[in-house]
């Protein structure tokens, strides 16, 4: 069995199965773009809270909250690069 590569620009189908779960436009956009822009797909402040509790219970990390600025969440490959750092603390900040 292999590892997943989790870098910051590379996720596995969890990931998007978390996203396409609080984002219903993400369910028939797989595999999803890195520059997809979260709040364009509907990601507002509410949906913000529950995504992070998601991923946070499938990856079994705690991301910090100097990680949370608004930048994270531009983009499914911002928020994915957050994550990365979580599972990997080598990757760069």
């Amino acid at each position: 069995m292999t590892t997943p590569d989790h870098t910051p620009d590379r996720w596995d189908d969890r990931y998007e199965t978390v996203l396409a779960e609080l984002l219903p436009r993400f369910a028939e956009e797989r595999p999803l773009s890195a520059d997809r822009g979260l709040r364009a797909a509907g990601l507002d402040s509410m949906a913000v809270v529950e995504l992070l509790v998601r991923l946070e219970d499938a990856y079994q990390v705690a991301i910090p909250d100097e990680e949370l600025g608004p930048e994270a969440f531009e983009t499914v490959g911002s928020l994915w690069a957050v994550i990365a750092r979580q599972l990997d603390p080598a990757t760069p900040h």
